[in-house]
């Protein structure tokens, strides 16, 4: 049976349902996110002052490690949580972004914690120019070399190589690497993760949200001689195709 023809008075009203859901998408993305790091930042200053307060206490280290960890993965959640909010809501346009500036700036992000797991980093000194939106790009760097810290080895390296109609970025470690049974849930669509058998973190499905919205391509391989390696692919800038 054929579907009904929408009328005119329906049009408006879906227009309206969606320009009401992407402003409650930009509230949330803006405000939540917001109001949760000013808590968030005022439990962390109340922290320093217990360390101070306490001094060399092992018990009351141990603790301190634990929440400290804590507020990083609650931190990791409303950032995530915010790109993605904001990137649905209102995906700006892309433009020609420099990628040496977005590694550079994910790289100054997570210096501390580089230098408390005793972790090297290593980047070519030069990198190309491509299309995409640089907010998304340095969430992207940022959560693929937060995630090494976190969970592979201490020798990390950023790259990049040219394809034929753009570029591959990756990075990779001397770490294990990841399962093979974890590696179907490294990067589950968004939309799925409401399902009780999915992944436990959000970052990984944000990254391929953002990537997929930047016309590429995300994934997970390894190689016996250089390790685990997460990449993703993007598009040459405008100027570079002419």
């Amino acid at each position: 049976m054929p579907s009904k023809k929408k009328s005119r008075g329906d049009i408006e009203r879906l227009e309206r349902e969606n320009t009401r859901l992407r402003g409650d998408l930009l509230a949330i993305g803006r405000r939540v996110s917001h109001d949760l790091r000013t808590s968030l930042g005022g439990v962390s200053v109340s922290l320093e002052l217990l360390k101070e307060t306490l001094g060399k206490d092992e018990t009351a280290a141990e603790a301190f490690r634990s929440l400290s960890q804590s507020m990083d993965e609650l931190s990791r959640l409303i950032k995530s949580f915010s790109v993605l909010a904001k990137a649905t809501a209102n995906p700006p346009a892309m433009e020609r972004v420099a990628m040496g500036e977005i590694v550079w700036g994910a790289r100054q992000q997570l210096e501390r914690q580089c230098a408390a797991r005793g972790a090297t980093v290593t980047a070519p000194d030069t990198w190309p120019e491509v299309a995409g939106v640089p907010g998304w790009l340095e969430f992207i760097w940022w959560n693929f070399l937060a995630n090494a810290l976190r969970h592979g080895g201490l020798e990390i390296q950023l790259g990049w190589s040219p394809e034929k109609d753009g570029y591959r970025f990756w990075i990779h470690d001397n770490g294990k690497g990841v399962a093979g049974q974890g590696r179907g849930l490294l990067f589950q669509p968004f939309d799925s993760l409401h399902r009780p058998d999915s992944t436990r973190g959000l970052g990984l499905s944000v990254v391929q949200r953002l990537v997929e919205l930047q016309d590429g391509q995300c994934g997970y391989e390894e190689d016996g001689a250089v390790g685990p390696r997460f990449y993703f692919t993007l598009k040459k800038s405008t100027e570079d195709e002419k």
